[in-house]
């Protein structure tokens, strides 16, 4: 009887300990939240960078959206871009007061917009900000699939600042 009782406290312990990833994923979030590109770079396997910068507003979950844009230099080209429409957002979590990040509402995670850059190219823009409890692999940053070959590939995060608060 004691065995089946500390099986069932465990059991109870580990769904609750994953009920909040489980709920931060693309489909269970639907929150609205503002978001920063404040100036960042990624680099594709050729060498090229892109550098951006941006704001604007998603609402996460299967029916989410986009708003906002920024502008962009490729290689010393500059132009703007726009959000069209948002792939998903996972939340990493928000800020703890005290830590010297932004308190709460501030919010980690990660967004894939569909974006369309006044050269004429789509892609995805994928923003990554790692407050909260990001997965180790994850870094501050952004990347940028432009579908148009390794060249149009940035997916090697370089410097720079990135952030959602929730609204």
């Amino acid at each position: 009887m004691k065995t089946l009782a500390v099986f069932g406290i465990s059991l109870a312990a580990f769904a609750l300990s994953a009920a909040p990833a489980m709920a931060a994923d693309a489909h269970g979030n639907h929150e609205a939240y503002a978001w920063v590109v404040a100036g960042d770079t990624a680099i594709a396997p050729d060498g090229s960078t892109i550098f951006v910068k941006g704001r604007g507003t998603l609402e996460a979950g299967p029916r989410g959206s986009a708003a906002g844009g920024g502008t962009f230099s490729i290689n010393g080209t500059t132009g703007t871009w726009k959000a069209t429409s948002v792939e998903g957002f996972v939340s990493y979590g928000t800020s703890l007061l005290g830590s010297g990040l932004p308190g709460p509402p501030a919010t980690g995670g990660m967004a894939k917009l569909r974006v369309s850059l006044s050269n004429g190219q789509d892609g995805v823009l994928t923003i990554f900000c790692v407050i909260g409890s990001p997965p180790p692999s994850v870094g501050e940053g952004i990347h940028l699939i432009l579908g148009s070959g390794a060249s149009g590939e940035y997916t090697d995060e370089g410097r720079g600042f990135t952030i959602f608060i929730a609204i």
